[in-house]
């Protein structure tokens, strides 16, 4: 996956935009957000970026986190992250296709 990918900055703005539209999976780790996007949603090269039922984990470039840091804060600002800030985004991804979902997790180390 190419960590900077614009599939990925179109989904987290689409779940930014429209968090009525997807389901937020209740939080089981302090540093995470986790996503259900409905996979009738348009997304770029999804057999890329959301591999049927595999997980895809990848580190956020950095280039990514500084050019979408104001984009990553909304959703670290939905953790329960104790800690001011973070260092590192990972994203793991994956479609979900008996769900008809797809799955977006971020991590912030």
């Amino acid at each position: 996956m190419a960590s900077n990918s614009d599939s990925i900055y179109n989904v987290l703005t689409f779940v930014q935009r429209h968090p009525d539209r997807v389901i937020f999976k209740p939080r089981e780790y302090a540093n995470s957000v986790t996503v259900g996007i409905p996979d009738s949603v348009k997304v770029s090269n999804p057999e890329i970026y959301f591999p049927s039922d595999r997980l895809s984990v990848n580190l956020l470039a950095d280039s990514f986190v500084g050019e979408y840091g104001d984009l990553l804060n909304h959703f670290y600002e939905l953790t329960t992250q104790s800690k001011p800030d973070y260092r590192e985004v990972w994203v793991t991804t994956s479609h979900l296709k008996q769900q008809n979902l797809y799955l977006l997790d971020l991590s912030f180390e």
